[in-house]
C-alpha cells in the first residue's frame, strides 16, 4: 500500500506532537522532525537534541532534517544523529521562508546550482567518513525540494543535479520559492520529475482530503507516498481514512482526549501559560476547521492570555 508521511511543520510537529498523534491516530510511515540548523559550534541545541532523542522518538519512524549550506557542518551533525540509531536524514532545500534563504539556505540554496551540486557531492563523498567517526552505520539521505527559487524552468537542472547522486527519496513540493504557499502549484513539473528522476518520489503540497490522496495516488501511479503537513494536522484522522478507504466520522471525544493529552505535557515541559497558550495556539490555526459556526468560541481560544480562559473558551465549542 502507498505510504503517508507526516511534513515538518516549524512550531508544531515537535516529538511532543508526534508521539501523542501516533498513540491516538497514526496511520503514518514516517514522522519528519522541523529542521536542526548544525552550525560551527559543532553542538546540538538543547531543543534540537530533545527533538531527536531516542528515549523520546521510535528511530524507526522518526526522520532527522537538516538545514545548512555547508557540508563541513551537514556531515557532523549527519554523524551524531547516525550514532543515535537513525537510518534516514534528510536535506531541507524546501523552506521558503525568508529569513532562511537570505542565509542560502533552503530554497534559497537552489538558486545556486555549482555550490548545490558541490554541496552534495561532498556529502555523498564525506559520510562514510563522517560516520566511521561516531563509529555509525552510514544513513540514507533523502531531500525535500522546492522546484526552485526565482523561476520553475529552474528545475530542470536541478534534477540534474539531483539525478547524480544517490538520493533515498525525493520530495517534492511543486512551486518555487517565492510562491511561498499562496501561488498555485505547478504539477506540470512534478509530472516531469516522474519521467526523469532517478530517485523515488513523494509528492507534497495542498493535501488536505482523502479524495486529494487518492487523485494524486491514481494520477503518479510510480510514487509510492505522500507527505502532508497541514491537511494532516487540520484532519489527524486523515491517514486512517486513507487506510480504510473511505471517509470516517470524525470522532470528537477522541479528538477531545487527544487536546488535553497535548495540553497536559505542554504544561509539563514549557515554563509559563504564554508558552502553552502560544503552541497551542498555533495547532488551532489548523483545528479550527474542525469547528464551523463556533467563531465565537474559536475567537475567545485565539484572545486567551490564561489556561483558565483557554480551557473556559473549549468548553463552548459544540461540534458539528
Amino acid at each position: 500500500m502507498n505510504q503517508i508521511y507526516l511534513a515538518p511543520l516549524e512550531g508544531v510537529t515537535d516529538s511532543i506532537y508526534r508521539n501523542t498523534f501516533k498513540t491516538y491516530y497514526g496511520g503514518v510511515a514516517k514522522y519528519f522532525t522541523p529542521f536542526i540548523s548544525p552550525n560551527s559550534n559543532l553542538k546540538f541545541t538543547t531543543r534540537e537534541f530533545k527533538d531527536i532523542d531516542p528515549e523520546q522518538n521510535d528511530i524507526n519512524t522518526t526522520v532527522p532534517q537538516l538545514l545548512t549550506n555547508n557540508s563541513e557542518h551537514f556531515l557532523w551533525a549527519v554523524g551524531e544523529i547516525a550514532a543515535l540509531g537513525y537510518k534516514e536524514i534528510n536535506f531541507n532545500l524546501g523552506c521558503p521562508s525568508g529569513t532562511v534563504v537570505a542565509k542560502k539556505k533552503g530554497s534559497g540554496l537552489l538558486f545556486y546550482n555549482d555550490d548545490l551540486d558541490k554541496m552534495l557531492y561532498e556529502i555523498f563523498e564525506g559520510i562514510e567518513a563522517a560516520c566511521a567517526s561516531t563509529g555509525a552505520d552510514v544513513p540514507e539521505i533523502s531531500i525535500k525540494t522546492r522546484l526552485g527559487k526565482a523561476e520553475p524552468d529552474e528545475f530542470y537542472e536541478i534534477l540534474d543535479i539531483y539525478n547524480k547522486y544517490p538520493i533515498k527519496e525525493l520530495t517534492i513540493h511543486p512551486r518555487i520559492q517565492s510562491d511561498f504557499y499562496r501561488e498555485p502549484l505547478r504539477p506540470e513539473f512534478f509530472e516531469y520529475a516522474v519521467e526523469h528522476s532517478k530517485a523515488p518520489l513523494v509528492f507534497n503540497g495542498e493535501v488536505k482530503t482523502l479524495e486529494d490522496i487518492t487523485a494524486i495516488f491514481r494520477k503518479y501511479d510510480t510514487v509510492n507516498a505522500l507527505m502532508i503537513g497541514r491537511g494532516l494536522i487540520a484532519n489527524p484522522q486523515l491517514a486512517l481514512e486513507y487506510e480504510a478507504g473511505h471517509a470516517l466520522a470524525f470522532d470528537y471525544d477522541k479528538f477531545r482526549t487527544f487536546q488535553e493529552d497535548l495540553l497536559s505535557q505542554y504544561i509539563a515541559v514549557l515554563s509559563g501559560e504564554k508558552p502553552v497558550l502560544h503552541r497551542l495556539k498555533e495547532f488551532w490555526a489548523f483545528w479550527q476547521e474542525l469547528y464551523p459556526n463556533n467563531e465565537k468560541a474559536l475567537k475567545k481560544i485565539r484572545k486567551a492570555n490564561r489556561l483558565a480562559d483557554y480551557t473556559a473558551a473549549l468548553a463552548l465549542l459544540k461540534h458539528p
